[in-house]
């Protein structure tokens, strides 16, 4: 039964790591769920009780999520200028459009490794009540969406 609890906390969690990459991803487009990375630490750490210690584990998610947002911001800009680019000649390079999409994917693939591991530690680092509200939160975000 504890073991069933376990992972059902750990999907949660992850789950939770997904929707910080969702709100990030609609912080690009300034929408109605935009909230810059102060605000989002200040909201979470009064929703949760976060001390400190757990304040700068957070700070560590918010940043690097915030950085990579940054980051896919400009390869979207750069991928978009090379597409616009090719439609006008008469011969696509495949090639140079593979190696763009190849350096988003490696990019994606060492931020989502750090994420996990920076979220991880996170939430290790949450008591069962935080993760509890944690679980509560998402649940009430999810059924809005």
């Amino acid at each position: 039964m504890e073991k069933v609890k376990l992972n059902k906390r750990m999907g949660l969690g992850l789950l939770v790591l997904a929707l910080i990459l969702g709100i990030v991803a609609c912080g690009a487009h300034q929408g109605p769920h935009h909230m810059d990375q102060a605000k989002m630490m200040k909201r979470i750490t009064k929703k949760l009780d976060l001390n400190e210690m757990q304040q700068g584990k957070l700070q560590v998610v918010l940043e690097n999520a915030s950085n990579f947002k940054d980051g896919m911001q400009a390869n979207h800009t750069e991928l978009s200028s090379s597409l616009s680019n090719n439609l006008s000649t008469a011969h696509l390079d495949v090639e140079a459009l593979n190696m763009q999409f190849d350096e988003i994917e490696t990019e994606f693939s060492t931020f989502r490794k750090a994420m996990v591991s920076d979220y991880a530690e996170f939430h290790a680092s949450l008591d069962d009540s935080q993760r509890d509200k944690l679980a509560a939160n998402f649940e009430k975000m999810s059924k809005r969406h």
